[in-house]
């Protein structure tokens, strides 16, 4: 057991000092120069997609903070190119894995492929397909060792929008339409952030006998979340932006899962709703047009694991099914706990629904 968790921790380390040489290699560019000026709605390099600010809408929120006032005034563009795709999926896939990352989370998307994202192929007789989500974030790491990246896995889907908190709703409005394009039939979608643990084994267990033709969304179902009005936070919402009370329930953003109903479902809502910062509450708000209610299941950690549970137990791990917030280094150590045969649990959790 020992063994295996050094071998894990060398490939940890090995993903970590390839983020360094990707960050040594990285293209020059001048600080300050026209990337370092770029706001986060911009294309970042020239001849590639821009949209025009609607001035009514940058004069109508001058009294916001300027990255609202932002955001505002370009919520119209939402057509953005595609700069590295993989193929699509076989007819037969099961579950999509649609992981939001960014070019720099080198080591992330290396501890996904090396532990439960490694069954981004066959899993007990079930066709999975791992696809990455980025935006463009810059000189570094360079495009074309982002290139290289995408050719040895085919796992890199990349957009021509600026990686930012605000522009992840972008990343949903985009990803729909690459599944309506390249993925239609799956029957189920994992949706997450590269920083989750998913016990994938425990997610096949789940989807047994589920219907992809009926609407499903399970999580970690947030109910009555106030929409936060302090402006040091990044999820602050000003009144002007969203003005009722609660927001509808949604599931939180780090981690779930989707028939493939509820899929094409929400590919028609997104495109009609206007854009809202906060991606996940964005899909509570699409599902609540839809008249879809996201299903709680206690086995979706989108918080972490709290005390006075262990956060990092592997028997907790054995019985759930996504666990958020893990590094790098303990999505390696984790998985080589999970899985190890000689690991010893004298009851394993089982959430329920």
């Amino acid at each position: 057991m020992a063994r295996r968790l050094d071998r894990l921790v060398l490939c940890s380390i090995a993903a970590l000092l390839l983020g360094c040489l990707l960050f040594l290699k990285r293209e020059a560019t001048p600080a300050g120069g026209p990337l370092a000026r770029q706001p986060f709605w911009a294309s970042p390099g020239p001849g590639r997609s821009w949209c025009p600010p609607n001035h009514m809408a940058a004069n109508a929120s001058l009294a916001l903070p300027s990255r609202h006032r932002l955001f505002l005034t370009y919520r119209h563009c939402r057509n953005f190119s595609v700069l590295l795709e993989p193929t699509g999926c076989a007819e037969d896939t099961f579950l999509l894995l649609a992981i939001k990352s960014q070019p720099g989370h080198i080591e992330r998307r290396a501890a996904i492929r090396g532990t439960w994202g490694h069954a981004g192929g066959w899993t007990r007789g079930r066709r999975l397909k791992l696809v990455f989500l980025l935006g463009v974030a810059g000189p570094v790491p360079p495009a074309q060792l982002l290139a290289y990246e995408s050719g040895q896995f085919d796992d890199i889907l990349q957009w021509d929008f600026v990686e930012d908190f605000f522009n992840l709703t972008l990343k949903e409005l985009h990803l729909q339409r690459w599944v309506a394009a390249a993925c239609p039939h799956a029957h189920f979608m994992l949706k997450g952030d590269d920083d989750v643990f998913v016990h994938i084994p425990n997610v096949l267990e789940f989807l047994d006998g589920q219907d992809p033709a009926q609407d499903l969304l399970v999580g970690d179902v947030i109910r009555q979340a106030l929409p936060n009005r302090n402006t040091k936070v990044k999820y602050f919402i000003p009144p002007s932006m969203y003005g009722a009370r609660h927001y509808p329930p949604y599931a939180g953003g780090g981690g779930y899962v989707m028939s493939r109903a509820t899929v094409r479902h929400l590919q028609a809502a997104v495109e009609e709703a206007e854009l809202f910062p906060i991606d996940d509450v964005f899909v509570g708000m699409c599902l609540q047009k839809l008249g879809v209610s996201p299903t709680h299941h206690a086995g979706f950690k989108t918080f972490g694991i709290r005390q006075p549970l262990d956060p990092r137990d592997p028997c907790l791990f054995r019985g759930l099914l996504l666990v958020h917030r893990l590094s790098a280094l303990e999505m390696w150590t984790m998985w080589a706990l999970v899985t190890d045969e000689g690991l010893k649990c004298t009851a394993v959790l089982r959430p329920p629904v």
